[in-house]
């Protein structure tokens, strides 16, 4: 015979929470409130319990904080391993949401270290995904990646190029002033 429950809330209660995920939350917590070192030691440590535990969400979510605070110091190059996990994890979990988001703060750090043929790919990569969810806001931001890209290697005119679509993409939408300002950025460009 089962023991009746004496609060009747009891079984509607969220289960108890690993150690990991209590980490997992502590590095939350100090990362609103600054803390970035003692931020990146939580998530450090809810990143071994999620491993010990083969939680692989929470090994994503993990990485994923720590990607973030090195991106936030500039230190792209440790950014990218984690990232990469998290993206591999992300995609076997067919998870497009999540993986969007990693391929843009992946185009962030190779951006940051000035890899800018991985930059293109990622950025066309998430321009083909935007276009494909019928994302418009997202293939602007895209394409503002890719103008900065071909600015960058010195591609005037693809740059350019890169404007005008935006321009066309604003105009569908009757954003008239948004549309001339990308119109100038262009001539801008090619006068430079």
């Amino acid at each position: 015979m089962q023991p009746i429950p004496t609060n009747p809330e009891a079984e509607e209660q969220e289960p108890e929470k690993t150690p990991a995920e209590l980490d997992y939350d502590e590095g939350l917590e100090l990362l609103k409130r600054g803390s970035f070192p003692q931020a990146a030691a939580a998530f450090h440590n809810a990143l071994r319990g999620f491993e010990e535990e083969k939680n692989e969400a929470g090994i994503a979510r993990a990485v994923t904080k720590l990607a973030e605070l090195c991106l936030e110091k500039e230190e792209y190059a440790k950014a990218l391993p984690q990232l990469e996990r998290a993206l591999a994890i992300c995609r076997a979990a067919e998870d497009d949401l999540s993986a969007t988001y990693l391929q843009k703060r992946l185009l962030k750090a190779h951006m940051g270290l000035r890899d800018y043929p991985a930059a293109r790919e990622l950025a066309l990569e998430l321009l083909n995904a935007y276009q494909d969810y019928n994302n418009p806001a997202g293939a602007v931001e895209m394409m503002e990646r890719m103008a900065e890209i071909y600015l960058a290697t010195g591609e005037k005119e693809k740059a350019a190029e890169s404007y005008r679509t935006m321009a066309a993409i604003h105009k569908n939408f009757k954003h008239t002033r948004a549309a001339q300002a990308m119109l100038d950025q262009a001539e801008a460009v090619l006068r430079s």
